[in-house]
C-alpha cells in the first residue's frame, strides 16, 4: 500500500504545484490595467490616458481626454459625456467633470471613485455626425 501512495502523492502534489504556479502567473497578467485605451471609428481616434498615479478611493483624479482626426490633428468635441462605475457592482454610476485642457482640443476628466477595486471609464464623444465611444479599465487603490 505504501509504494503505491508513494506513487500517487509525488505526481499529484508536482500537478497542483504547477497549477498553482500557471494560476499565479494568469491571475497576475490579468489584473494588469492598460495605461491608455484607443478607439479608432474611421476619421476620428479617442484616447483616455490614466493619471499617472494610480486614482485612490474619495480622492479626485484626473484622466486625459484626446480626440485627433487620421492624421493626427486634434479636434475638437462637439459634445464630450464621460462616466465611470463599477462592473459587477451595485455602487452606481457617476458623471465625471470635464474641462477643456487647452488649445489642443485636450480634456481633463475628474473622477471620484467611492470604493476601491477596478472601475470603467466611458466616453461618448459627438464629432460632426458621428458618435464615437471609448472604455478604458482602471483600478482604485486604498492610498491617498
Amino acid at each position: 500500500m505504501r509504494p503505491l501512495l508513494r506513487r500517487t502523492v509525488k505526481p499529484m502534489a508536482l500537478v497542483v504545484a504547477i497549477g498553482l504556479a500557471l494560476w499565479y502567473v494568469y491571475a497576475s497578467r490579468a489584473s494588469a490595467l492598460p495605461a491608455e485605451s484607443s478607439t479608432l471609428d474611421g476619421e476620428y481616434r479617442i484616447t483616455v490616458r490614466s493619471p499617472t498615479v494610480s486614482p485612490a478611493m474619495m480622492e479626485p483624479s484626473r484622466f486625459v481626454v484626446e480626440i485627433t482626426d487620421q492624421s493626427g490633428l486634434p479636434v475638437q468635441a462637439e459634445q464630450l459625456a464621460l462616466k465611470y462605475w463599477m462592473p459587477n457592482m451595485f455602487c452606481g454610476m457617476f458623471t465625471a467633470d470635464i474641462a477643456e485642457a487647452d488649445a489642443s482640443h485636450a480634456y481633463l476628466a475628474t473622477v471620484i471613485p467611492v470604493m476601491t477595486g477596478k472601475w470603467v471609464l466611458e466616453g461618448k464623444i459627438t464629432v460632426g455626425d458621428r458618435e464615437v465611444v471609448v472604455r478604458h479599465p482602471f483600478e482604485v487603490d486604498r492610498h491617498s
